[in-house]
């Protein structure tokens, strides 16, 4: 076994994580981390499909989605058998054929594959995502950064695809040279000295990376990543942080002496923090694409870009699999109803019944 997959889902249509696992094969490693909080019911397990046996619940932008991640992984390394370890969350499909990745895994040097690059960077990154990066959640210093990302980028800034990320940019490329110019010293000021509050963990070489979340990586890079302590301060400054996801494993992953290749995922187009889901249209650019998997895709299983997408790698069956699931709680019993006894009522008398003394009582 070469191969080991972790989907993190919680209110993806069973039918459609169930069909993700179908399009992997029965080969491979499954783990999946389900957060049954949101949706109570999930796909069945199956003879190398697993499901982390203590899930966390998840909400985006917070840390319990790193937490998530950290756990499938965790799940993951209890079986020795595997090499390469791809995360997946229940929007994904594969693009390319199973066995196209597994090839590509067995003669690749990477040890990481993820869209990775320091803050350090890119002016603009800096800018659209440098607020969330060096000052906790809510924060004064967070409001404050994020206001003045505003002296650079505009009321109505532009957006482009960067990174798996959905970055900022200036509007119509202009930028007010004064303005602009305080805004990235202010920010580049945060980066490098903390100030108003608690400091951030990036200094004496420990730089700040930022990329998409959805990462693969070898067996050696998933040790790595689970040995982090928990109250180190990598974990304790990423708890705070908002939608630390972005960061956390690329800040793991980019200090470490790994080598990191090209993303595996394909990202749709993003609006704000939020990828917008794929549609027929998008069908030649996946398969143009060079990548192997693809995110997002729509909720439904019976959707035309999923089975467009399905049909072209061949990993739709004849005859479409009826979504299967298990409950997890069993089903809601019918309240019965009491039952209400009213005292017997004598019969009305007739009218023309003679007199009240021959009446019966």
């Amino acid at each position: 076994m070469t191969l080991a997959f972790g989907i993190l889902s919680s209110t993806e249509h069973p039918g459609a994580v169930a069909q993700l696992a179908d399009a992997l094969g029965t080969r491979p490693l499954i783990v999946v981390h389900h957060d049954f909080s949101k949706q109570p019911s999930a796909c069945r397990p199956r003879p190398n499909l697993r499901f982390v046996s203590r899930p966390v619940r998840t909400a985006w932008g917070g840390w319990s989605l790193c937490e998530a991640i950290l756990r499938l992984v965790g799940e993951a390394l209890q079986d020795k058998r595997w090499r390469y370890f791809q995360l997946l969350s229940g929007s994904c499909l594969p693009i390319q054929p199973v066995a196209a990745f597994e090839r590509f895994v067995e003669h690749q040097k990477a040890d990481v594959n993820m869209d990775l690059v320091s803050l350090d960077a890119d002016s603009d990154l800096l800018m659209s995502h440098g607020w969330r990066a060096y000052a906790p959640a809510s924060s004064a210093r967070q409001r404050l950064l994020r206001r003045i990302r505003r002296w650079y980028l505009g009321q109505h800034p532009d957006q482009t695809d960067r990174y798996g990320l959905g970055v900022h940019l200036p509007a119509g490329g202009a930028r007010l040279p004064l303005v602009a110019r305080a805004a990235l010293a202010a920010t580049r000021l945060a980066r490098d000295h903390s100030f108003g509050g608690r400091a951030h963990p990036f200094r004496d070489g420990l730089g700040c990376f930022a990329g998409s979340t959805w990462f693969g990586a070898s067996r050696r890079a998933c040790e790595h990543l689970v040995s982090q302590p928990a109250d180190g301060a990598l974990q304790r400054w990423f708890r705070a942080a908002y939608i630390p996801d972005e960061y956390y494993f690329q800040t793991v992953f980019g200090n470490a002496d790994f080598e990191i290749g090209d993303s595996n995922h394909r990202i749709s187009t993003f609006r704000d923090a939020h990828p917008q889901p794929l549609g027929p249209q998008d069908l030649d650019p996946l398969v143009t694409a060079g990548r192997f998997f693809a995110r997002k895709f729509p909720d439904h299983p019976d959707s035309p870009i999923r089975r467009l997408v399905l049909e072209q790698i061949g990993a739709l069956p004849a005859r479409a699999a009826q979504p299967v699931w298990r409950a997890t709680a069993p089903p809601r019993q019918a309240t019965p109803r009491p039952v209400v006894v009213l005292p017997e009522r004598k019969p009305a008398a007739p009218a023309w019944w003679p007199t009240t003394a021959f009446r019966p009582r």
